[in-house]
């Protein structure tokens, strides 16, 4: 699938927004800090250095599917989460005295949409511009550090565990704050009180709250971004829908037929009715731009920023670059073949069911013995369901 250098206009916009979110938090944290200019245009360089290679690394893993749930992960949840950790870091700065400070919920924030060594450096990199503005002591800065290394460690479970899991990996977070806390200002101090103690534990469960919060509104945010986008990109009024309309309404009458029996299919035999539906609808995009077909196809796509598993089985439209290698590629390249075939009829060689079936039969067991899918993961049980269904549709209705 060719798409690595293609880039979305939409993406383009948010990357300049995070930009913003990045000179915005330096500007609002230095000037609460009483940065002077000097030190200020320096803090400026480095935010620019990090952002830089920050979004190479953010589009790296992204074209390498790298991201959790990376066919929904989409910039602006990046902005966003992005803004969230630098308004947590602003806030722990301001409020929490020295040592308290929760930075371990740093990277367990990232890691919504961030994989681990993003989440760690993004983390990593909160608590040295901190330290830079602040003037943080050398075992304050050690403090913070191994907690943004805990905080990346207890991540992924805080995010998959099971609910017991849960609760154990939440009572680490709570130990290793207080704990952590507590000794690196032993260290710098060389003294303990039970007022440390106690403000260790508060930071303890600063902690906690704000996981427990946090964690399963950003949690809840994916995973309804699972269902929406599919359902979003073949609504009567997006945009792209449109375009077709109007660029041919026997396309688009086209798209709407395979798309319905794609996702019937696909229910069928228990697959993604969701995925099957909506890349069945662009199946043949490209056609809006003309020659090459699949790669324009996949720019359109891309600057809309359609899922990659979407992408992905657009990129293997009629089998032509390569083969369907999902049960979902497979069922949108059996449906247009299918309706294809029978479209290329008039009304009235259709009128009789027999002749429908009898194209519908050949058109797929030709299809089969030329090994079209033999790479999708279907077996001969969900290949004869899908064969029945069509056979038993009327087409052109």
């Amino acid at each position: 699938m060719r798409q690595t250098d293609r880039f979305s206009t939409k993406r383009v916009g948010y990357a300049v927004l995070i930009s913003l979110i990045f000179i915005a938090a330096n500007t609002l944290m230095c000037s609460i800090a009483s940065v002077l200019v000097d030190k200020y245009i320096c803090m400026i360089a480095i935010n620019i250095c990090f952002f830089c290679l920050f979004l190479l690394l953010i589009i790296r893993r992204r074209l390498e599917n790298k991201l959790p749930e990376y066919n929904y992960i989409s910039y602006g949840k990046i902005a966003f989460v992005v803004a969230l950790d630098w308004a947590l870091t602003i806030l722990f700065s301001v409020f929490a005295p020295d040592f308290f400070a929760p930075f371990i919920v740093l990277p367990i924030i990232a890691s919504a949409v961030f994989d681990d060594s993003l989440s760690n450096a993004f983390g990593l990199y909160l608590v040295i511009i901190t330290a830079l503005c602040f003037d943080y002591s050398v075992y304050m800065i050690i403090c913070y550090i191994t907690m943004v290394l805990f905080g990346n460690m207890l991540a992924h479970l805080l995010r998959n565990s099971e609910n017991l899991q849960r609760l154990y990996s939440l009572i680490i977070l709570f130990a290793v704050t207080t704990l952590l806390s507590v000794i690196f200002y032993y260290f710098n101090y060389l003294e303990l009180q039970l007022s440390v103690l106690v403000y260790g534990l508060f930071a303890g469960v600063a902690a906690c709250l704000v996981t427990v919060v946090l964690l399963p509104i950003l949690g809840l945010f994916v995973e309804k971004a699972q269902i929406i986008p599919y359902e979003g990109f073949i609504d009567p009024d997006y945009s792209l829908v449109n375009e077709i309309r109007m660029f041919s309404t026997i396309e688009y009458q086209h798209a709407k037929r395979i798309s319905a029996l794609s996702k019937k299919c696909a229910k069928a035999i228990n697959a993604n009715e969701g995925l099957a539906a909506c890349a069945a609808f662009y199946y043949r995009l490209g056609k809006i731009e003309g020659e090459p077909m699949i790669d324009n196809a996949i720019k359109i796509a891309n600057n809309h920023c359609f899922p990659n598993d979407v992408i992905k089985i657009m990129s293997e439209y009629g089998g032509i670059v390569s083969l369907p290698s999902t049960k979902e590629s497979a069922i949108v390249h059996m449906v247009d073949s299918v309706v294809t075939k029978v479209e290329l009829f008039d009304s009235d060689s259709m009128s009789s069911s027999w002749n429908q079936n009898m194209v519908i039969y050949q058109t797929i067991n030709e299809l089969s013995q030329k090994g079209f899918y033999d790479n999708s993961g279907l077996t001969m049980n969900q290949f004869l369901i899908i064969r029945d269904i069509l056979a038993n549709e009327d087409i052109l209705a």
